[in-house]
């Protein structure tokens, strides 16, 4: 997206999005002056209908999506490690140029051919004449013939590479925010989003932490494998609870934590215990012996981020929630002090 906006204008814009910013406690990163100055200028409606959700739901504009709004909006066309793709597609593009410019030249001589043909057609009525005008018409008709499906099949292979490229660059966006066993966001996410949200002048947030209970154990018992199936298990769960604007998080090992802006505790605890009943309800066959597992359970610690509280703080509350959880037997859901 390109703005042809006159000095005065652009000044004008900037000097609109920066209260903004500090309103909704935005970081004065380039990336958010960016997105900030798009959306007073109102040049992308779609923009601004996606930011004011945001700003609905959250109070601010998060990170994670202010990032997915610069990319879809802003820079759709790039990407995050521009040179290497850069350099793979102008790789790809310059091999079709030469096709093309090969089939191109071809197709001018067949062209040139043809032309000849037609007018010595005129000119020929003998037999032999025109023998000889029809075999020069069928080796040329051969020659971009065979141009042309060459021409097509560095076309296909093109095409091939571009959707392999693009999946490439799918896949490195998603490392840099999502845990690649669970499909959950990562720590990196949670903490930029936790800390965004406490910054906000009326923090409204709730966080549930959770720990598979007897893990260790299990992965002793049953194996690896059977380990990371189980963290699968209880991450969908997890994810199937967490619409937007709730943040579902591979936290760390077999624990989880489900950051929720807007929820009271009363709503976290009853989603915590929601979860707990779902996962002591996994059963997993064994594939090599048939036994069911049904021994999966977890321990829940729930907290409300209050006034003035850090995000460090918050986290440890729900941490000491969850402990106490596991003392009183596991399996159970605790709310913080």
């Amino acid at each position: 997206m390109k703005f042809a906006d006159n000095p005065q204008q652009a000044t004008e814009y900037l000097r609109q999005a920066i209260p903004l910013m500090v309103k909704s406690s935005t970081p004065p990163t380039p990336l958010n002056y960016a997105l900030w100055y798009a959306y007073v200028s109102g040049a992308i409606p779609a923009l601004n209908q996606q930011m004011d959700k945001m700003l609905e739901i959250y109070g601010c504009c998060p990170n994670r999506i202010s990032e997915l709004l610069f990319r879809d909006f802003l820079i759709k066309d790039e990407a995050d490690n521009a040179a290497t793709f850069q350099q793979a597609l102008l790789s790809v593009m310059g091999d079709l140029e030469s096709s093309a410019s090969s089939t191109v030249q071809d197709t001018e001589a067949y062209n040139e051919v043809l032309q000849e043909s037609l007018a010595a057609l005129k000119d020929r009525n003998d037999d032999e004449g025109l023998e000889t005008i029809i075999q020069n018409l069928t080796i040329n008709t051969e020659t971009i013939s065979e141009s042309t499906r060459q021409f097509q099949k560095k076309i296909d292979e093109a095409q091939a590479e571009i959707s392999k490229l693009k999946k490439e660059l799918h896949e490195s966006r998603q490392e840099a925010t999502v845990d690649p066993l669970t499909g959950l966001y990562n720590r990196r996410v949670f903490d930029t989003e936790i800390s965004q949200l406490a910054a906000l002048p009326h923090p409204d947030v709730s966080l549930i932490m959770v720990d598979i209970d007897f893990f260790k154990k299990f992965n002793d018992t049953y194996g690896h494998q059977m380990g990371d199936k189980v963290l699968q298990y209880v991450a969908r769960l997890i994810k199937e609870e967490c619409s937007e604007p709730l943040l579902p998080v591979r936290f760390g090992g077999e624990e989880f934590s489900m950051l929720l802006p807007g929820i009271k505790e009363p709503d976290a605890c009853k989603l915590a215990e929601k979860v707990r009943k779902k996962v002591a309800a996994i059963r997993i066959k064994q594939k090599k012996s048939g036994e069911i597992i049904s021994s999966v359970t977890a321990s829940f610690g729930v907290a409300r981020l209050a006034a003035d509280e850090t995000p460090e703080n918050l986290i440890a509350r729900a941490d000491a929630a969850l402990y106490r959880a596991k003392e009183a037997g596991r399996n159970n859901v605790q709310l913080a002090n």
